[in-house]
């Protein structure tokens, strides 16, 4: 995740309560040091909804002048043109009825979890599929992806690799085996059999035809 974790902006009213964007009348930055979140002085703000798309586009652009690295927006609700400018404009709303500092902590918490879910979903997509310790023989867990992305078809995960990379055999471990195997196979001058081992999971191995 690029954005920065350390700094959001909450919408007040005029009575310093979270604000609907339609109704505040300042927004503030809250930055987090060693200390604990800061707050800055209210920036006064309130966006005239009455004109047409480009008016709305320029009253929140001249709003978003003074918010420099700050891409995490705190609102009691935001709607229609405004949210299309902030989600296409890269930043995360966060929608609450009341405001509490707390809250800044409880975001942050979210968002660091989102983003350590994620490295997690790279790592894993990124092992499609990895060389053991013996050169050439990779090994690839399908059953593993397609639980966390059940997207993935077992075409879109082998093929690439089967077309593009030199191997000398590759180990699917799948909860069964792809019936596109039986044909397409063939069809690379690939083979597969099936090896037995001490679980549930299919283990199957392919290799080149002309490696038997």
């Amino acid at each position: 995740m690029k954005e920065n974790l350390n700094v959001m902006a909450v919408f007040y009213d005029n009575t310093n309560r979270i604000a609907r964007f339609d109704e505040m009348t300042n927004f503030v930055f809250y930055t987090k040091s060693d200390d604990g979140w800061g707050k800055s002085d209210p920036i006064p703000f309130s966006c005239d909804l009455s004109g047409g798309l480009a008016s709305i586009r320029d009253n929140i652009s001249l709003m978003l002048g003074a918010f420099n690295d700050c891409r995490i927006i705190i609102t009691q609700s935001i709607t229609g043109i405004p949210y299309q400018v902030f989600d296409r404009s890269g930043f995360i709303i966060c929608e609450s009825e009341a405001f509490d500092p707390k809250l800044l902590d409880t975001i942050q918490a979210d968002l660091i979890s989102q983003d350590e879910e994620a490295n997690e979903d790279a790592r894993l997509l990124a092992k499609i599929p990895e060389e053991t310790d013996i050169p050439g023989y990779y090994r690839f867990n399908l059953s593993q992806v397609q639980k966390k992305h059940p997207e993935i078809s077992s075409k879109m995960a082998l093929l690439p690799f089967l077309k593009e990379t030199p191997f000398y055999a590759l180990e699917v471990v799948c909860d069964h085996i792809p019936p596109w195997f039986e044909h397409q196979l063939p069809e690379m001058q690939l083979q597969y059999r099936i090896e037995n081992k001490n679980d549930s999971a299919q283990h199957v191995v392919i290799t080149h035809v002309v490696c038997e």
